[in-house]
C-alpha cells in the first residue's frame, strides 16, 4: 500500500474547502454556558496554545445518542481516530483510540487521559480505566484534545501521543430536575436522571445523576452489558475562590468481543467467532460469549480549591480512585497443580500446572482419549487434539473445564497543584506538582465449572489460586513554565520532571520483592504565538513526553529462570507542532504540520531477536529492551462555518505517515505502524432552528496495515451517521418545562468494517444502531 501524500493533501484541501463547521467562540478556549431559556450550549475553539489542539461542540455531542461513550463524542476531531466493538461503547475489551500513530489499545497505552484535569489512573484493561468509566455524556461539557504537543501540567505518564482532558458540567443555577429514556436496537434501554439543586447557598449549587443502561450484543443472541452509574457535583463561587467537589460511580458488567483475522473477516464479516449456546462440548464452548466476561466498579472523587487574584493564581486538587474488577473466560480443561499450599477449604495457593485433562470418569479420575483416535474438531482456532474431542472417550466420559477469573484492584491517592505569578503585564511563571501513589492486586483464581454438559456455572470456591502480586507506584512530577508576550508574540519555554518508583510484592511469599526506578531526564518545551492579524495567528510547539515502565515488565521478568529486573529507560517522545488558527464571527480554520520522534520504546525480546543485526541473548533467554522507536509525521486541518444563519458545515482531514525506526522481533524498520490510519477525512452538514436539529455526518477511514509485517491491509470505510431532534420550552404541559425527542443513527448505511484491535487481530466495527431519545425536564 503506497501513501500518495501529496494527491491525498490535495484531495483533503479540496474537500476542506467545500466543507467547513459551525464556531461560536473568537476567542480562545472551550465552555460551556446556560442561555436565557436554561439550556447548556457547548461554545467550542480551539485553545490559543502553542500547540496543537481541538475540542469537541455541541454538535458532535448531538451526533451520538445520549446512550454513547464519551469517547466517542471526539472522533470527528482531527488526528482521532476512536473505534468501539460494542454497542454505546459497551465493551472496554474492544476499545481502541490512535492519536498520531499512537495507541490505547489492549497491548498499548501511549496516550494519556484526564478527568477535570486529574489523572484517570491509565487506560490499560488490567485496572486502568478510561473515561466513560467516570462520565455520562450528559454531564460531560467537552473533550479538549491536545494532540502530541501537550500542556505541560498534564498530570499522566503515558502521554506520549497527547493528551485528552474530559470536562464535566457544572450544576445549573437554577433548580432543575431531568428524567430521559433512550430504547433502541439490540434491547438497548437507558434511563437517566439528574437533579440540580439551584443555589442552596450563597453562591453554591450542585447536582446529583444517575443512569442505568442494559443491552444485548450486536453480534448473535448471547451475552450482553449491564451498567450502572451515579455522579455528583458541587460547586461553590466565594470572592476569589472557587471550590469544586466531584464524585462518581461506575459499576458495570460487560461480555467482551473477540479479535478476529482478516481472512475471517473476508470470509464472514458480521461474526467474530463466539458463539451463543452451550453444546456440551468445552473445547467448543470456550468460546461462549456470556463466558466472556469484564466486571469493574470504579469511584472517583475529588475536591478542588481554585484561587484568582490579580496577580496570583493558585489551585490544589487533591483526589481518591478504587477500581476492582475481574476480567472472565472458560478454559476447556481443568488444571492438574503441582505444588503450592492447600487451604482449608481446597484450594490450593500457588505452585504450578503440571499438566490439565479434560474429561473423567463418574468418579471424577481423569481419562485419556481412546488409544490411536485421530478425531479432531475443527472449531474454534483451527481444532483440538483428539483430547478435546468427546468421539475419542468412551460412552459416559464427563467433560470438565474451568471458570478462570483474573482479579483486579487498584487505590489511588493523589494531588495535583498550580501556581502561576504575573509579573506586570507581559510575563507570566507558572509551576507546580503532582503525587500520586498507586497500590494495585492483580490475582488469578481457578473455579471448576459445575456440569460443563448444561452451562457455566462454577463452583464458588477456586480450586486453584494461581498467583497473587501487588504493585506500589509512586509518581513525583514537578514543572515549571514561563511565558512572555511582546506585542503581538507570545513566547513560552518550560522543563519537567518526573520521579516513578515500582515495587512487586508476591503474596504468597514465594518471590523476592522486586523494584524498578522509572524517572525521567528533565524534559523541555518550548512554543510561540503569533498574531499575523486579528484573525490569523500562528503558532509553534515543541516538548518531550514521557511514558514511565509500566508494572507488568516487573511482572513479566520475575520469575525463576529469569529472576533479574533489566535496565530500563522510560519511553520518550519528541513532539514538533507547527500551524495556523483562523477566526472570526462566522469562520474558523486550523491547520498544523506534526513531526514525532518515539525513542526507547520498551519491547520484549526472546531469545533468536536480532537487536541491530546481533543476536546476543542466551539460550532460553527474553528480556524487555529499549530497543523500539516509531517516527510520525503529517498534517491536521479543520474549517468551520455558520453560514445562512441556521445551517453548519464541518470538516476535519487527518493525513499521518508513521513507521517503526528499528528491526526487533517481529517489527521491521521502516514498515508502517500497524493499526495507524493514514488517511481520514470527516464532512458533517447540521441544521438549528426554533428548536429543531438534524445533521448528517460522514467519516472517511482509509486503508491500514494491520500487522508488524505489513503484509495485510485492512480496507477503507466510510461511515454515515444521521440524527434529528426537537426541543419544546414552551410549557406546554404543566409541570414540565422542556420536552425533547431525538433520534440518532450511527452506521447509517449498515457499513461492515474493521475498528481498531492488536497487530494481526481485529475488531469488527458495530453495525447500523437507531436509538430514540426522550427527555423531560422539570
Amino acid at each position: 500500500m503506497t501513501v500518495n501524500i501529496t494527491k491525498k493533501m490535495l484531495l483533503g484541501a479540496c474537500s476542506l474547502v467545500a466543507v467547513s463547521a459551525v464556531a461560536h467562540s473568537e476567542e480562545t478556549a472551550a465552555d460551556a454556558y446556560v442561555d436565557d431559556a436554561g439550556v447548556e450550549e457547548i461554545v467550542v475553539s480551539a485553545e490559543k496554545t502553542t500547540f496543537a489542539n481541538n475540542a469537541t461542540d455541541s454538535i458532535m455531542k448531538d451526533q451520538e445518542p445520549d446512550a454513547a461513550s464519551v469517547l466517542s463524542v471526539i472522533d470527528n476531531l482531527p488526528g482521532i481516530f476512536v473505534s468501539e466493538g460494542g454497542t454505546f461503547g459497551s465493551d472496554d475489551w474492544s476499545t481502541t483510540l490512535s492519536i498520531r500513530g499512537f495507541t490505547v489499545s489492549l497491548s498499548e497505552q501511549q496516550v494519556g487521559m484526564t478527568i477535570d484535569g486529574l489523572p484517570n489512573g491509565n487506560s490499560n484493561y488490567g485496572g486502568g480505566a478510561k473515561a466513560n468509566r467516570y462520565i455520562d455524556s450528559e454531564n460531560l461539557a467537552r473533550a479538549v484534545v491536545s494532540q502530541g504537543t501537550a500542556d505541560i501540567a498534564s498530570p499522566s505518564h503515558e502521554a506520549l501521543g497527547g493528551t485528552i482532558d474530559f470536562v464535566t458540567s457544572n450544576p445549573f443555577e437554577e433548580q432543575r430536575f431531568w428524567a430521559s429514556l433512550s430504547v433502541g436496537e439490540n434491547n438497548a434501554q437507558r434511563y437517566f436522571f439528574r437533579y440540580d439543586t439551584g443555589e442552596i447557598a450563597s453562591g453554591t449549587r450542585a447536582y446529583l445523576s444517575y443512569s442505568n443502561t442494559t443491552n444485548d450484543a450486536w453480534i448473535g443472541d448471547a451475552g450482553g452489558t449491564t451498567r450502572d452509574h451515579f455522579a455528583a457535583k458541587i460547586v461553590s463561587e466565594q470572592d476569589e475562590w472557587t471550590f469544586t467537589g466531584r464524585l462518581s460511580w461506575d459499576d458495570t458488567h460487560e461480555n467482551n468481543y473477540q479479535r478476529i483475522s482478516l481472512a475471517q473477516f473476508e470470509e464472514d464479516p458480521d461474526w467474530d467467532r463466539l458463539t451463543d449456546t452451550i453444546t456440551g462440548i468445552p473445547y467448543v464452548d470456550q468460546v461462549y460469549r456470556p463466558g466472556w466476561g469484564t466486571l469493574r466498579e470504579n469511584w472517583f472523587a475529588y475536591v478542588k480549591a481554585e484561587y484568582e487574584g490579580d496577580s496570583f493564581d493558585f489551585t490544589v486538587a487533591p483526589y481518591y480512585h478504587k477500581n476492582e474488577g475481574r476480567g472472565d473466560w472458560i478454559p476447556p480443561y481443568l488444571v492438574a497443580v503441582t505444588g503450592g499450599d492447600e487451604q482449608s477449604n481446597g484450594t490450593i495457593f500457588g505452585g504450578s500446572a503440571a499438566g490439565s485433562y479434560t474429561y473423567t470418569d463418574s468418579n471424577g479420575t481423569p481419562l485419556a482419549p481412546i488409544e490411536g483416535c485421530t478425531a479432531t474438531l475443527t472449531f474454534p482456532y483451527g481444532g483440538g487434539a483428539p483430547a478435546n474431542n468427546p468421539a475419542c472417550y468412551q460412552t459416559g466420559a464427563i467433560p470438565v473445564g474451568s471458570y478462570r477469573h483474573t482479579h483486579y484492584a487498584k487505590t489511588r491517592i493523589g494531588a495535583t497543584a498550580d501556581a502561576a505569578y504575573r509579573i506586570g503585564e507581559m510575563n507570566t511563571l507558572r509551576a507546580g506538582i503532582w503525587w500520586e501513589r498507586s497500590d494495585r492486586d492483580e490475582s488469578r483464581d481457578w473455579h471448576k465449572v459445575i456440569d460443563s454438559m448444561v452451562g457455566i456455572e462454577f463452583d464458588e470456591t477456586a480450586y486453584w489460586r494461581q498467583y497473587d502480586r501487588n504493585f506500589i507506584t509512586d509518581t513525583f512530577m514537578a514543572y515549571a513554565e514561563d511565558t512572555f508576550e511582546i506585542g503581538d508574540l507570545t513566547l513560552r519555554g518550560g522543563v519537567k520532571k518526573f520521579f516513578v518508583d515500582l515495587e512487586r510484592n508476591d503474596n504468597f511469599g514465594n518471590e523476592a520483592t522486586q523494584s524498578l526506578e522509572s524517572n525521567s531526564d528533565i524534559l523541555l518545551s518550548a512554543g510561540a504565538i503569533y498574531n499575523l492579524t486579528d484573525n490569523l495567528e500562528v503558532f509553534a510547539g515543541f516538548s518531550q513526553n514521557f511514558a514511565a515502565i509500566k508494572d507488568g515488565i516487573i511482572e513479566g521478568q520475575a520469575s525463576a529462570t529469569n529472576p533479574n529486573i533489566p535496565d530500563l529507560e522510560g519511553e520518550t517522545a519528541d513532539n514538533y507542532d507547527i500551524g495556523f488558527r483562523f477566526s472570526n464571527d462566522w469562520l474558523r480554520a486550523t491547520l498544523t504540520g506534526y513531526y514525532i520522534k518515539f525513542n526507547n520504546r520498551i519491547t520484549f525480546v526472546s531469545e533468536g531477536d536480532p537487536i541491530g543485526g546481533i543476536d546476543y541473548l542466551e539460550e532460553g533467554e527474553g528480556t524487555y529492551l529499549n530497543v523500539g522507536g516509531i517516527k510520525s509525521k503529517g498534517v491536521e486541518a479543520s474549517i468551520s462555518a455558520d453560514f445562512a444563519d441556521y445551517w453548519n458545515i464541518y470538516s476535519s482531514l487527518t493525513i499521518n505517515s508513521s513507521e517503526y525506526t528499528e528491526t526487533t522481533a517481529e517489527v521491521i524498520e521502516g514498515n508502517k505502524v500497524a493499526l495507524a490510519p493514514e488517511f481520514q477525512l470527516v464532512g458533517t452538514l447540521s441544521y438549528f432552528k426554533d428548536g429543531v436539529r438534524a445533521g448528517v455526518s460522514a467519516k472517511h477511514v482509509g486503508e491500514r496495515y494491520g500487522d508488524f509485517a505489513n503484509t495485510q491491509e485492512m480496507p477503507s470505510f466510510t461511515l454515515v451517521d444521521a440524527w434529528v431532534g426537537y426541543t419544546v420550552d414552551e410549557n406546554v404541559i404543566p409541570g414540565i418545562q422542556t420536552i425533547d425527542v431525538s433520534l440518532n443513527v450511527t452506521n447509517l448505511t449498515n457499513k461492515n468494517y474493521l475498528g481498531g484491535g492488536t497487530p494481526g487481530s481485529y475488531f469488527i466495527g458495530a453495525d447500523r444502531q437507531v436509538t430514540a431519545n426522550l427527555t423531560l425536564k422539570f
